[in-house]
C-alpha cells in the first residue's frame, strides 16, 4: 500500500508494499530440511543412500551377511551444524539485510541451507573436523582409499537443502 498526502506545502507519502510483504511472510511458516532428501536409488548391496547415510551417521554393531560388522558412528550431518552454527550464521547475517529489506523471508531459510552444505561439505573434506575414526584395513583394502565416508563421492553428493 502506497500514500500521497499533500499538507499544505508539504506531502507525506509512503509505500508499505515492502512492509507487507515481510508481515505475510513471517506468518508463513518456514523450515529447512538439510541432509540426503527424497533418495530412493539402491546401491548394489541393496540398501539406500539415505540407509547408507544413517548408518554412518549413528554407527552400528549389527550382524550382516554373516559377519558381525562394526561401522563406526561418523556424524557427516548432525555434528557439523551444532559445531558450525556460527558459520552457517554468517551466510545468513552476509545477506539478511537485503532480504529483510526486500520483505523475503524464504530466502533467509534458503541461506541457511546453503550454510548448512557448506559445512556438512567441510566435514566430509577434513574427517569430520578430525573427529571420525579412521577406516579400518579391510576397508582400505577394499576401497583402496583412507579417506573415511569417501568412496566413489556418491553419499556426499546426496547432501541437499
Amino acid at each position: 500500500m502506497s500514500f500521497s498526502e499533500k499538507i499544505g506545502d508539504s506531502v507525506i507519502s509512503g509505500d508499505f508494499d515492502k512492509l507487507e510483504k515481510l508481515v505475510k511472510e513471517l506468518k508463513t511458516d518456514f523450515y529447512v530440511d538439510v541432509g540426503i532428501l527424497g533418495e530412493s536409488t539402491e546401491t548394489e548391496a541393496g540398501l539406500t543412500i539415505a540407509g547408507i547415510g544413517a548408518v554412518q551417521e549413528f554407527g552400528t554393531d549389527k550382524a550382516g551377511r554373516g559377519n558381525s560388522v562394526t561401522i563406526p558412528k561418523r556424524s557427516f550431518n548432525i555434528k557439523p551444524l551444532e559445531k558450525k552454527k556460527s558459520e552457517i550464521q554468517a551466510v545468513v547475517d552476509k545477506n539478511a539485510e537485503e532480504n529483510l529489506a526486500k520483505g523475503d523471508v524464504k530466502a533467509i531459510f534458503t541461506d541457511i541451507g546453503i550454510g548448512a552444505e557448506a559445512q556438512i561439505q567441510e566435514a566430509f573434506e577434513t574427517g569430520g573436523f578430525g573427529t571420525w575414526d579412521p577406516n579400518a584395513e579391510s576397508t582400505i583394502e577394499q576401497k583402496g582409499s583412507a579417506s573415511p565416508l569417501i568412496d566413489d563421492g556418491t553419499l556426499r553428493k546426496s547432501i541437499t537443502s
